[in-house]
């Protein structure tokens, strides 16, 4: 199992830093989500995640870097397609795409529209992305963020793998096998990566309390036997105070058959952030 970085909405600067730091300690992956934002008084937070990775990949030479994931009903897919190919041809074919449906509490809070079949409308964007191809920059993976099974199945059959979100490790086990086997019936061979939030403890029960109130994260909370945030924060994620134990949960992740965990630090400082992840290395 390989370690990697997921990181969302940090200063261009940062991104630089971390991505630095991440390719002088061994992490093979770096992800940054789309992660805008409508705040109370009316103004949009967020940071481009694709600008990021330009600097990202200006600063090293080897680290693979995505966007994780794009949330394809905010865009026209052209669009993406045509950065994400010119982002592969500037790192020398280090981009990862991940492609996902998007939450309809996300995407009606921004004005856009939730697709009535999030599965149908992900299988049509793989096959325009496939039909489609860019004429530079061509031959990036494309990971599909997935929850439930039939996602899993869709990003491991007609995509590059997937990537799977707020998992305990026996639950990220069977989705794994779930991968596997969806892949060996098409022939393919999936990546599949797992996001782990790595913060404070507090941070990350306002993280499982924020999640839980969407409709499809709630229903992949209980499917796994987790009727609180407090047990959801418990069981998927770790405290960057306990490092040992933050270790015991990633050796079970490797055993679960992971190909890459993303740590996933928020609610910290640069220093801090490097601290925690430097302690799992």
């Amino acid at each position: 199992m390989q370690l990697g970085i997921c990181v969302r909405d940090c200063p261009t600067d940062e991104v630089e830093r971390l991505s630095r730091f991440a390719e002088d300690n061994a992490f093979s992956h770096l992800f940054l989500p789309e992660a805008t934002q409508l705040q109370a008084d009316g103004r949009l937070s967020g940071r481009s995640p694709w600008v990021s990775l330009a600097a990202s990949f200006g600063a090293t030479t080897s680290l693979r870097a995505g966007v994780g994931v794009a949330a394809l009903p905010f865009w026209s897919l052209p669009h993406p397609a045509a950065t994400a190919a010119t982002l592969h041809e500037l790192s020398g074919g280090r981009f990862v795409l991940g492609v996902g449906a998007s939450h309809r509490e996300a995407t009606t809070k921004l004005g856009a529209s939730f697709p009535n079949s999030p599965l149908g409308y992900t299988r049509a964007a793989l096959r325009q992305l496939a039909e489609r191809p860019t004429v530079n920059g061509w031959g990036f993976p494309v990971l599909v963020g997935a929850l439930g099974p039939k996602m899993v199945a869709l990003g491991c059959r007609e995509a590059d793998g997937v990537v799977l979100n707020w998992l305990t490790p026996e639950h990220a086990a069977a989705s794994v096998a779930a991968a596997r086997a969806a892949a060996q019936d098409a022939g393919r061979s999936p990546l599949v990566v797992l996001y782990v939030r790595l913060a404070r403890p507090e941070a990350l029960l306002a993280d499982a309390v924020a999640y839980d109130q969407m409709r499809n994260y709630r229903q992949h909370f209980l499917g796994q036997g987790l009727a609180a945030p407090e047990a959801v924060a418990a069981g998927t994620c770790l405290r960057w105070d306990d490092p040992g134990r933050a270790r015991e949960q990633l050796s079970r992740y490797a055993e679960a058959g992971v190909d890459v965990v993303c740590l996933y630090p928020h609610g910290l400082d640069a220093a801090e952030r490097e601290k925690a992840l430097a302690a799992l290395a």
